[in-house]
């Protein structure tokens, strides 16, 4: 398990074991759904009524749309907008075997799925009128030129709606099986957070979940053995950071951040108007993005110029 621990590191362990016995991180629903594919593939087709709750709330139409599902994983939210009454629905994903799932497993009429890249979607021009993203992009390592591409393939008359994170969440690193412990990632270093999850998941007290297990379903040998979170797997953005990436890329925006659910956090909902206290206490945050009436071509760069009508 490599050398002792250090201050810092003995320091965050006693935390993470103070916290691994509540459900401050993970909810028992969630804990169940990690046990296997199948359970998850049920709790993650749930969240469907969270999703368009906010759809409902932010105006966001999916009846009789053509609908993209960024970000799809292998389409368990995606047959839900047919059932919503979206014309058809397209799932994109840049993991292929997840998109291979998808193709096999679900085949309703009017629903079909296609792999993406990190910086480019594989659609028409103009094809796509709504576009639903959740709990995806706080993933996406190339933002700028994925929203690019994103504004490329929306109709005119077109809106989108991403639902995230900023990094100052408190467990915005996406480590809760094994790092429990809120805004860990505020107070330590990353090197010392990921020393601390390698330590915890050889623990004996630790429950190991479906991401600890290869396909052949054996344990796997050690995790958590770099010094860093990559950005190729969360880009560390802010909300403010997710904000000024649209406006570069030519979109309007709303931000709707929403506070923590648990009814001993939900009084901080009136702190979210400030910027800066928005970063630590938005339980979770919506954006809703469309094209500016009047529409502004793209540079080379990616960036929105306006276009000759416009500064007419």
């Amino acid at each position: 398990m490599g050398p002792e621990m250090k201050i810092s590191e003995r320091l965050l362990y006693r935390l993470v074991r103070l916290f691994y016995r509540t459900e401050v991180a993970h909810s028992p629903e969630m804990k169940q759904a990690l046990q296997d594919i199948e359970s998850f593939d049920a709790y993650r087709g749930a969240e469907i009524a969270r999703i368009l709750e906010a759809c409902d709330r932010y105006d966001i139409p999916i009846a009789g749309r053509r609908v993209l599902d960024f970000g799809c994983n292998d389409g368990a939210i995606s047959p839900k907008y047919l059932q919503r009454g979206a014309l058809s629905v397209v799932g994109v994903d840049v993991d292929e075997e997840a998109i291979g799932r998808a193709q096999a497993n679900r085949r309703d009429d009017g629903l079909s799925f296609v792999k993406s890249n990190v910086d480019g979607v594989p659609l028409e021009d103009e094809s796509i009128d709504t576009i639903v993203s959740y709990d995806v992009f706080e993933h996406v390592s190339e933002p700028k030129a994925i929203l690019s591409e994103l504004r490329r393939i929306l109709a005119p008359s077109g809106q989108i709606l991403i639902g995230t994170w900023s990094w100052r969440h408190p467990f915005a690193p996406h480590l809760w099986a094994v790092m429990p412990v809120p805004w860990a990632h505020m107070f330590f270093s990353e090197r010392t957070i990921l020393r601390v999850c390698r330590r915890v998941y050889h623990s004996p007290w630790y429950v190991p979940n479906m991401h600890d297990f290869d396909a052949n379903g054996e344990r796997l040998a050690d995790k958590y053995t770099n010094d860093m979170i990559s950005t190729d797997y969360l880009n560390k953005y802010l909300i403010v950071d997710f904000e000024a990436t649209f406006e570069s890329v030519g979109f309007d925006c709303q931000t709707h951040c929403v506070p923590f659910g648990s009814k001993y956090a939900r009084w901080t909902g009136f702190l979210l108007r400030a910027p800066w206290v928005r970063e630590f206490l938005s339980g979770y945050v919506w954006f809703v993005l469309s094209k500016p009436k009047a529409d502004k071509g793209l540079n080379g760069n990616g960036d929105a110029v306006a276009s000759g009508n416009a500064l007419r």
